[in-house]
């Protein structure tokens, strides 16, 4: 399988704000904004009119993830989702198809520069152009244009309208050093996260809770229907989850794709990668969709070292664990 090249560069542990061009919000907008989405992802549409951001997914029928994203009510009529830029068609015509039947319609939200700000300063850097930074995960504010949402302690994603763009940039007129252009510094916070979104080459390939969004809050097993519910639920409830994600660590002169096979020692295929991101020079850290019972015999298919296992910030469940 064709790989991507390793830049020889690592990313820099400290406070950034960093360009995020992979991203594009996705706007849902008009009277039925809501009632649409409700009826269409995985967590509930109704908890964002609290100044409250979501994780969440929309799925087939069959209950088969193709396409992630994060959700924020700007107003009652207009909820902004932000997804891969690679992902923009896809999802234009995945959520088109269901739209025609509501009074909503969708835009892409090419007005607004997406940005992630990380590192132990990262809160103080936020307050430069907001007088009010969100307290709580996944809590969010708003200033001048500037929508603020809050990952953790210390990382926060900005999404800048464009008639905010001067006064974001008058305001960091003096931290102008702190903006890079690295986006696989955020994928690897991510993946340091147990957070993978889908893009084209694995659309279609897991269930939600093949991906931990159950354990992200990107799933709400009570909201009611939605499409591929019934697959998601009688999962939650009546099935012993095999596969989850897990992270890990190996070393490589290239960057394998998305979706790539993990392998077993015996060479049985056990899992497929979701997430990848540089960490050092020659070393990568990784996202991988697998069986459990595999974790610690797991290779990389192009590779003979083993995949060092890593931790995450949540607990993985075992498969005789009950459900909520």
């Amino acid at each position: 399988m064709p790989q991507q090249s390793i830049p020889q560069t690592a990313p820099q542990i400290t406070t950034q704000i960093v360009k995020l061009p992979n991203y594009q919000l996705l706007l849902v907008a008009g009277p039925d904004a809501v009632k649409f989405l409700q009826g269409q992802v995985t967590c509930d549409i109704n908890e964002l009119n609290n100044h409250t951001s979501r994780l969440g997914a929309q799925c087939t029928p069959k209950g088969r993830v193709i396409l992630s994203f994060r959700a924020l009510q700007i107003s009652p009529e207009l909820i902004a989702l932000r997804i891969p830029q690679s992902m923009m068609d896809s999802a234009l015509a995945s959520l088109g198809k269901y739209i025609v039947f509501s009074k909503a319609k969708l835009e892409i939200g090419s007005d607004f520069h997406l940005f992630g700000i990380s590192g132990a300063d990262a809160a103080n850097v936020a307050q430069t152009f907001l007088k009010s930074i969100p307290a709580q995960i996944n809590e969010w504010t708003e200033e001048n244009g500037c929508y603020l949402i809050k990952l953790t302690n210390n990382r926060f994603e900005c999404w800048i309208h464009s008639t905010a763009t001067s006064y974001f940039n008058s305001r960091l007129s003096s931290q102008q050093s702190l903006i890079v252009e690295d986006p696989n510094k955020w994928a690897l916070l991510d993946i340091e996260a147990g957070i993978s979104d889908i893009h084209p080459l694995t659309r279609e390939l897991f269930t939600p809770q093949e991906l931990n969004y159950q354990l992200i809050n990107a799933v709400n097993f009570r909201k009611g229907c939605y499409t591929g519910q019934e697959i998601v639920a009688r999962l939650h409830y009546r099935g012993k989850l095999k596969r989850h994600l897990f992270r890990f660590e190996t070393q490589g002169d290239e960057l394998p794709l998305l979706g790539t096979p993990i392998l077993t020692s015996s060479g049985q295929t056990c899992g497929h990668i979701t997430q990848v991101a540089l960490s050092a020079p020659n070393k990568f850290e990784l996202l991988a969709s697998m069986q459990a019972e595999h974790q610690n015999d797991a290779y990389f298919s192009t590779l003979g070292e083993k995949l060092k296992p890593l931790g995450l910030p949540y607990a993985i469940p075992s498969a005789e664990e009950l459900p909520d």
